[in-house]
């Protein structure tokens, strides 16, 4: 007689570390700096508040928590 496997669905998602049968998005936030006040910089730092939201926001299971910046 063949051996049967049986299947044990996991009760923890490991991306959320919520409920596996109750799934909620991850609330995610960025961080961006700027270490000098040099004119070039400043397109640094708008660059990087642009790319963070839109990555964060398009990204599915994940919830655009804020930007956390420093100049």
């Amino acid at each position: 007689m063949p051996k049967t496997v049986r299947v044990i669905p996991p009760t923890i998602d490991r991306r959320t570390m919520s409920p596996a049968d109750n799934p909620r998005n991850r609330r995610v936030a960025a961080y961006a700096r700027v270490s000098t006040s040099l004119p070039e910089q400043l397109t640094s730092y708008e660059a990087q508040v642009e790319y963070y939201e839109r990555y964060i926001k398009n990204h599915d299971g994940w919830d655009f928590a804020g930007i956390y910046t420093e100049m």
